[in-house]
């Protein structure tokens, strides 16, 4: 399918909200494109969300949980407005045709804009190799930071300061016990939602006292998003437990990482 509509949406946002439209040429999509917009208002024009877009932008994560991996606008510069939208909120996205002879029903692709170089070195210099970050990774980093061991230090602040109770009057003295998450399946039996939390806190009057409070966390570094699965599960979860979403804000966090691997040899 071939799409010969010109790119000419010129648009601003701020706080992923369109604030100024472009009023310098006009399409037949300005009154989908002046707010924010849905996948699958307008068909016509057929684009498949790449993997490497999912993982460079968590609000689009949300969409394809949403519709799916195949989204459909009104033409290219419908889309080409969406991925800009959305890269107000997240990593840079852009669409890019599908090639002539693709035997497939797609218009275009979405794609990240800058694919990180996770699995090849971005540059090599002698032995040193060096590697982009990508989006896992700054997650990975940020849970390390906050469950650091042997004792997780904002987490015992956070407890403390939830918790009602006064430490001397406790037998054995306060216990938290921050433990790997494991996989939840919360809800009715036709409406459930599955969710593997990041980490399970623990809080107990002495090592192997009665529990005095309990919370199941959910643990995003930077501008990650919160899954639609996993917020269904933690508001279900939340019915009969402490459920707690933490952000984890980072200054500065490395673009990449740089590395040597040396073998040891045996003596002669």
């Amino acid at each position: 399918m071939d799409d010969d509509e010109p790119n000419t949406s010129q648009l601003r946002f701020e706080d992923g909200e369109i604030v100024e439209p472009s009023s310098e040429v006009g399409n037949r999509d300005e009154d989908h494109i002046a707010g924010p917009i849905e996948p699958g208002d307008r068909a016509g024009f057929v684009v498949e969300v790449k993997p490497g877009a999912l993982d460079v932008n968590g609000t689009l994560v949300d969409a394809v949980e949403a519709h799916s991996h195949i989204l459909e606008f009104g033409s290219r510069t419908h889309a080409e407005s969406y991925a800009r939208q959305l890269s107000t909120s997240g990593g840079s996205l852009r669409i890019q045709a599908a090639a002539e002879n693709d035997p497939s029903e797609i218009d275009a692709y979405l794609l990240a804009d800058h694919s990180p170089s996770i699995k090849e070195p971005a540059h090599v210099d002698g032995d040193t190799w060096t590697f982009d970050i990508g989006a896992n990774l700054y997650g990975t980093l940020g849970e390390a930071i906050l469950l650091e061991v042997p004792k997780p230090h904002a987490i015992h602040y956070f407890v403390r300061k939830d918790l009602p109770l006064d430490e001397g009057e406790l037998e054995n003295g306060l216990k938290i016990d921050v433990q790997p998450g494991r996989f939840l399946s919360v809800g009715e039996d036709g409406g459930r939602n599955n969710w593997v939390p990041d980490c399970k806190v623990v809080v107990r009057d002495g090592r192997n006292g009665p529990v005095l409070e309990r919370y199941y966390c959910e643990i995003k570094t930077g501008n990650a998003s919160f899954k639609r699965s996993q917020i269904a599960a933690m508001e279900q979860l939340a019915r009969e437990e402490r459920v707690l979403k933490i952000r984890m804000l980072i200054e500065e966090l490395p673009d990449q990482y740089s590395l040597r691997i040396h073998e040891v040899e045996s003596p002669a």
